[in-house]
Order: structure tokens, then C-alpha cells, then sequence
């Protein structure tokens, strides 16, 4: 049986939490961000298990369309200097509340995500530590 493990993230740029415990995807608190796409206003929920690609959106989005991530919080725009080794889009980063940092696609169906830590020693014993071994 896989173990999955929910995210709990926060804004790199403001530090708060980006956890919304009042809409659940899979019975647990989504990611909740700003969104922008061709003009249009929105808000997002991202699933936090590791790997899920489940989303909700309060507006339309369409398929292959670059998303403009934004934080709720301090509406700081969520952009990183890296770009998609798939697709070329721009990646946004999201921040591990317990440090490191998430990465993912800003391109509607592309899946690219990827972990970065500073100190892996120290971010395994942390994982270890909340959620056991594997």
C-alpha cells in the first residue's frame, strides 16, 4: 500500500500559511492560491498529498494555459527564475512549513514538480519524524 503525505505549505515570499482547512480535496486541507489566467480572477485549491493532481478553481481554466499563482495573503505574485524542463512554462515555488521548498508547473496539465531542501539530512529526519518510516 503507497503511503501518501500531505503538504503543509506556506508563502515564500510573506511566510503565512497557504493551508485552507475549509476546503478539504481527499479529506484533507487543500493548498489555497490566487489565480489569474487570460484576465480572469480567481481562486485555487490544489490537493496537498505529494503527487495528487486534483484541483478546484472558482473560475474556468483551460487546458495547457500558463496560470499567474498569487499569494491570498499579501498578493504577492508566486514566481520562480526556473522554468519547466517539460513544458517551458515558469515554475512557482511554495514553501515547506517545516522548511525546503515545493516547486510545480504553471502550465494547466503538466505534472513537472520537484522538491528542493537545503539540508537533506535534515529534512528526512523531520519526514521521518512526522510521519514515520516507510
Amino acid at each position: 500500500m503507497e503511503k501518501l503525505i500531505a503538504l503543509k505549505v506556506k508563502c515564500p515570499k510573506c511566510k503565512k500559511s497557504l493551508m485552507d482547512p475549509y476546503h478539504n480535496i481527499n479529506g484533507k486541507p487543500s493548498i489555497a492560491i490566487d489565480i489569474e489566467v487570460k484576465g480572469e480572477k480567481g481562486k485555487m485549491m490544489l490537493c496537498s498529498y505529494y503527487g495528487c493532481y486534483e484541483h478546484k478553481s472558482t473560475i474556468e481554466l483551460p487546458e495547457n494555459e500558463i496560470i499567474t499563482f498569487f499569494c491570498p495573503n499579501c498578493n504577492e505574485k508566486l514566481i520562480s527564475k526556473n522554468v519547466c524542463e517539460e513544458c517551458n512554462a515558469p515554475m512557482i515555488p511554495l514553501s515547506f512549513e517545516k522548511g525546503g521548498r515545493l516547486y510545480i508547473c504553471s502550465r494547466l496539465g503538466c505534472t513537472k514538480h520537484y522538491l528542493n531542501f537545503e539540508n537533506v539530512s535534515d529534512a528526512l529526519r523531520k519526514m521521518y519524524n512526522e510521519f514515520g518510516y516507510f
